[in-house]
């Protein structure tokens, strides 16, 4: 069926508008956009948008999909602020999942506390004393059991398996805190879920989506994930474009999926492996030159990075013509990535790489200029910045150097935005609001408020810079004859909006492949 959007503001991305656009949902693609001279003839449907703003679908640059969905049918306390909370929450979760053998979720944010406490293993056997409980910190980089969990799964056969990454405390003990690899295995173990079940959960998340804008995610993909997806796609419920980032060591798999799924790759791509450089900043494992405050250490590389396995896999990826997408939050995990970058030119030469730099949270001014000179994407997440100001101006010494896309942005460097979901909400107007304003609770006028990126920049990055960063430029990111139909309309005028105003937009139709999947009621 052709339908025909008109009397509206067609974003254009250059920061032109067309009056209409028409699209087909039996290509998926845009038929034609402009100002006048249409033949409505032409068209099976008509919507009169009544001047409201079309804008392409949204695509979130970073998001671990299935994992995410897992998380939201979890126990949430991702908002609580008070003990008493959590105890409610907890209250509320048992009485829902009566007989459940663990209680986990949480992803949790001390940003958010407004009280003096501290989630660990004793908290957590006071509010939940009878079964064993792993509450996950919104990072993705740590949990905490209580004594009930270190009891089933085995401290010593954690600190076998783990080292360090098993925290203790000054006389040995487990705090109940697990970080990184640890805190991994913790989700294989607290949240078994059939084949059919887990393809509800997301199918529900993928409404969701829709109802933010959202039509294509690059997603940080867990190998199991893959079956979820098969499933999706053979009972053509994948309503979703996907670019997938499976594990370094998983780099062979991807190479014969990106074969097997060739026919899908609309909806599928295997093409990009990820891997962990360095933690996080609040549990004070991203690498950094300076130590953290308090602390006689300046973070750690992961175990992967530091045995060199890291870059033995990174040399054979890249010959092997695969894109590469690491993580990394310090400001020294972050330059000694753009070292490898420069390495791979050396050793395997010049090609289109678009090596990807996630996160990218601190950059050392001396960077600044090599990101543009080794051609790096920057995959980055605004909406961290509410507890990343905060958290950056208690843990460390130079904290203007956090979340400075601006200054990559002046230089001409690739920067696509995405949410981290599910550490942060994933509705792309709460990001662009942090981005633009820079507000949080500790800087309510704005941290380092010179470091805004402007609305246009915004909506770019959350586009065409996305289909960029995973080679799809040339179909997807623009309201353009010949390319996807993924589209959205606002409840506003962003562009007139207020900037504070900019997170309460509202999605009034989303179109994915020329069929109408979202209309608000």
């Amino acid at each position: 069926m052709k339908t025909l959007l008109t009397n509206g503001k067609v974003w254009l991305n250059d920061n032109s508008f067309a009056k209409y656009v028409g699209i087909d949902s039996d290509t998926g693609k845009i038929i034609e956009t402009g100002i006048d001279g249409c033949d409505i003839r032409a068209y099976d449907e008509i919507i009169d948008l009544k001047g409201k703003v079309v804008l392409p679908a949204f695509q979130d640059g970073h998001m671990h999909f299935v994992y995410g969905a897992i998380i939201k049918s979890q126990l949430d306390l991702r908002y609580v602020r008070t003990i008493e909370e959590i105890r409610e929450k907890i209250s509320d979760y048992r009485k829902i999942n009566h007989g459940k053998k663990w209680i986990a979720g949480g992803y949790f944010s001390e940003a958010n506390f407004k009280e003096n406490f501290v989630i660990g293993k004793k908290l957590l056997d006071e509010l939940i004393p009878d079964l064993p409980a792993c509450i996950f910190r919104n990072d993705l980089h740590s949990c905490y059991l209580n004594s009930n969990a270190l009891g089933v799964i085995g401290i010593e056969n954690l600190i076998n398996k783990f080292g360090r990454e098993v925290v203790t405390d000054s006389s040995g003990k487990p705090t109940g805190e697990l970080t990184e690899r640890a805190m991994i295995y913790m989700t294989e173990k607290v949240s078994p879920l059939s084949l059919t079940d887990l393809s509800d959960i997301v199918k529900m998340q993928i409404n969701g989506w829709h109802s933010l804008g959202i039509t294509a995610v690059s997603d940080i993909t867990r190998s199991e994930d893959v079956n979820v997806y098969k499933y999706l796609i053979e009972n053509n419920e994948l309503n979703l474009r996907l670019d997938t980032h499976l594990p370094f060591e998983k780099f062979k798999d991807t190479l014969i999926l990106g074969k097997e799924y060739r026919e899908y790759r609309e909806l599928i791509r295997f093409r990009a492996v990820k891997a962990y450089y360095d933690g996080s900043l609040s549990s004070s494992t991203a690498l950094f030159y300076e130590p953290y405050k308090g602390l006689n250490h300046s973070g750690y590389r992961s175990d992967f990075a530091e045995s060199g396995e890291f870059k033995k896999y990174g040399y054979e990826i890249d010959k092997a013509g695969l894109q590469i997408i690491v993580h990394a939050i310090g400001d020294r995990a972050v330059s000694e990535l753009l070292d490898f970058a420069e390495e791979l030119i050396k050793i395997n030469g010049i090609r289109e790489r678009r090596f990807r730099i996630e996160h990218a949270q601190h950059i050392d001014e001396k960077d600044i200029e090599r990101f543009k000179n080794l051609d790096v994407v920057v995959s980055v997440q605004p909406g961290h910045l509410w507890f990343d100001a905060d958290l950056a101006s208690e843990k460390i010494t130079n904290y203007s150097s956090t979340h400075i896309y601006k200054k990559l942005i002046d230089r001409g460097v690739m920067v696509n935005f995405g949410s981290d979901f599910p550490v942060t909400e994933e509705n792309p107007f709460e990001t662009i609001y942090y981005a633009v304003t820079r507000k949080t609770k500790k800087f309510p006028d704005g941290f380092y408020i010179e470091n805004s990126i402007p609305l246009n920049y915004c909506l770019k990055a959350y586009t065409l810079n996305n289909a960029y960063a995973c080679f799809s430029e040339s179909e997807s990111g623009l309201i353009k004859t010949g390319y996807f139909a993924d589209l959205i309309v606002t409840d506003r005028d962003i562009f007139e909006s207020d900037p504070d105003d900019v997170k309460n937009t509202e999605i009034v139709y989303t179109f994915f492949n020329g069929k109408m999947v979202y209309e608000s009621v």
